[in-house]
């Protein structure tokens, strides 16, 4: 009698043991779709059969088991930030591109071209009014067209800065998240194995990725403890350590939570992609577009200084004025010469057409580090294209490695709806054929109570 009593304990206790290995499956299928959630598994542990000792054995539920992969989920966060670095190069460098169009009649080359085309058919008719107002018209839509180009170039630098600001505040709201998991889990054994906290947290993490390269260390006591670039500390335990980004001499940097730079520690992130823009690839290309403004404007307004006007008078100024302390390219304009003070004739012959075709031949002349100003124009042009091409390249690269990272990681502990309805099987039946036992037990039982009676 005691053995029956015993067996129907054992089944009872083994209904609620499946009940748990339900529970845990019912909670993977739901979270399949939960960012950061890996799956768990109930497991078993077979109890004490020792018959002849009234010992009647069952089953007893084990420890939750926790499929996550540390290896894996530092994997993703690692190829995450290092295809972020590309992907915002690509997209900035994108949007840089457009700003050089190449096409016939586009832009700076074609306003150069309509210029010199201008003064070519002053060689012709060198005295014609009509002639010498395209031809000082046409110097307005290339001042222009410089000016435009580096306004923006320098807006795209502002907005460059803006989005930097606004990934610094990402990641100091990113580290306030962790820090309050943190908190929760500190001290807590039931929140710091909760698979929703956990999911919480890795999901924070890797999100944190995208915006910076970033080592982190768990501790059972404090937590996630997150290191920047590996060495400048963000977040530990319940602490949080903002960070912030300037500006000095020219330069975008990021300061730690002391004010003190770590610029030069971070290697991966969108945040890396973004000084890079700011500090080095916008700074060249205006670099090399006041060259090119620079030297175009010094060559034309050497030639027109060589000749005479229509009154055979050396001219009174400059036909273009730039500052140089703010950029060629942003500061060139045509001065308010006039169309009878273009000096189109050779010193001693007024009426000519020498210096005009002095002028026409310009367009020809390599002298913008041994080039011609439509040369220069077209290396500055694939420039851009070139890092572009480059920025595309390597984040298809990086983007393929992040994929397959995904992909392993995925393997090792995201939920496979089809494993849990196999689980899930597996359980009902054995539940199924517990209650049966349960049953038949339990008949057997009173059966026996009621001999006994």
């Amino acid at each position: 009698m005691g053995n029956l009593f015993g067996s129907l304990l054992s089944t009872a206790g083994a209904l609620r043991v499946f009940e748990r290995g339900l529970t845990t499956t019912q909670n993977n299928v739901v979270n399949a779709n939960t960012p950061g959630y890996a799956k768990q598994r109930q497991t078993f542990e077979a109890k004490r059969y020792e018959p002849d000792l009234n010992i009647i054995g069952g089953v007893g539920a084990g420890e939750l088991t926790n499929y996550r992969d540390a290896f894996s989920e530092r994997n993703v966060q690692r190829r995450s930030s290092q295809a972020s670095v590309e992907q915002q190069r690509k997209a900035s460098l994108s949007s840089i591109e457009a700003l050089y169009p190449i096409g016939e009649g586009a832009g700076i080359p074609g306003s150069l071209n309509k210029f010199f085309n201008a003064f070519s058919q002053l060689t012709v008719a060198p005295n014609d009014a009509a002639s010498r107002q395209v031809a000082l018209d046409r110097a307005s839509d290339v001042s222009f067209n410089f000016r435009r180009t580096a306004n923006q170039l320098i807006a795209e630098r502002g907005s460059t800065q803006l989005t930097l600001n606004s990934s610094v505040t990402a990641v100091n709201e990113i580290a306030g998240r962790i820090r309050d998991l943190n908190a929760s889990r500190r001290g807590n054994s039931q929140a710091a194995s909760d698979p929703g906290s956990e999911s919480k947290l890795y999901a924070a993490l890797e999100e944190l990725s995208q915006y910076v390269d970033f080592n982190a260390i768990v501790s059972p006591d404090s937590g996630v403890s997150v290191y920047l670039g590996g060495q400048s500390l963000l977040v530990i335990g319940d602490r949080q350590y903002n960070i912030s980004a300037d500006v000095l001499d020219d330069k975008v940097r990021i300061l730690n939570s002391d004010g003190q730079e770590i610029t030069q520690e971070l290697s991966g992130g969108k945040i890396v992609g973004l000084v890079d823009i700011y500090n080095n690839k916008l700074p060249s290309y205006l670099d090399n577009l006041n060259t090119l403004a620079a030297s175009f404007a010094q060559s034309v307004n050497l030639a027109l200084s060589q000749g005479v006007d229509q009154n055979g008078n050396p001219p009174a100024q400059d036909l273009f004025s730039y500052d140089i302390t703010y950029g060629a390219a942003y500061t060139l304009r045509p001065t308010d010469l006039t169309t009878d003070q273009l000096a189109l004739a050779a010193t001693g012959q007024p009426g000519g057409n020498t210096n005009a075709i002095a002028i026409a031949q310009l367009a020809q002349d390599q002298t913008t580090s041994g080039q011609n100003f439509s040369q220069f124009y077209g290396t500055i042009a694939g420039t851009v294209g070139r890092d572009l091409a480059n920025a595309k390249s390597i984040f298809g690269i990086q983007g393929d490695l992040l994929s397959q990272a995904k992909e392993l990681r995925s393997e090792l502990q995201d939920v496979s709806l089809d494993e849990e309805a196999a689980q899930l099987i597996q359980y009902q039946r054995a539940y199924q054929a517990s209650a049966q036992l349960f049953k038949t037990i339990n008949d057997m039982t009173e059966t026996i109570m009621g001999v006994l009676r």
